[in-house]
């Protein structure tokens, strides 16, 4: 089984993080939710947020109902990058060895977790990038932002190469 992992605050979204956060600053991009529901299987929140500040931003940008599962460091008994957590998010929602996760991320710390710990692909998403960035052997895959990196998954998951 395929599964899309995705964290939420500045992997769905890009704000400045100079800004202080407001729900009212979110705003549904209809180019991102329709690559999110071209992909296929199983699409998934795992965020360090609360289960309802998942809620509001998904319901915000009009993507509640693009995603099988939200998991939150609620319902998880608490935070990335801790393995533990991830290993309750993989036992609740029944993930099997042999799955492949990719994994949407834009903390390093818990990217590398995914990697060495779970062998998960590992999708930075970092809107900082530099011309001379060099990409952690934990990583992947590295985008500017979610917008590109749906695009090339979903080019390459068309052309069955993933």
């Amino acid at each position: 089984m395929l599964y899309w992992v995705f964290d939420l605050d500045y992997t769905l979204y890009s704000l400045p993080k100079s800004i202080g956060f407001s729900y009212d600053l979110l705003k549904k991009d209809e180019h991102v939710n329709t690559l999110l529901r071209s992909f296929p299987l199983k699409k998934e929140i795992f965020t360090n947020g609360t289960l309802q500040h998942a809620f509001n931003a998904l319901k915000k940008m009009e993507m509640y109902n693009i995603f099988n599962r939200i998991e939150a460091r609620d319902t998880l008994g608490g935070l990335k990058p801790n393995p533990v957590i991830f290993l309750n998010f993989i036992q609740k929602g029944n993930i099997q060895p042999n799955d492949v996760v990719v994994f949407f991320e834009d903390t390093l710390e818990n990217l590398k977790v995914a990697k060495e710990f779970f062998n998960w692909k590992t999708v930075y998403i970092y809107s900082c990038l530099q011309s001379d960035y060099k990409k952690p052997y934990f990583v992947d895959f590295v985008f500017p932002n979610i917008n590109t990196a749906l695009e090339y998954f979903y080019i390459k998951f068309n052309m069955k190469e993933m």
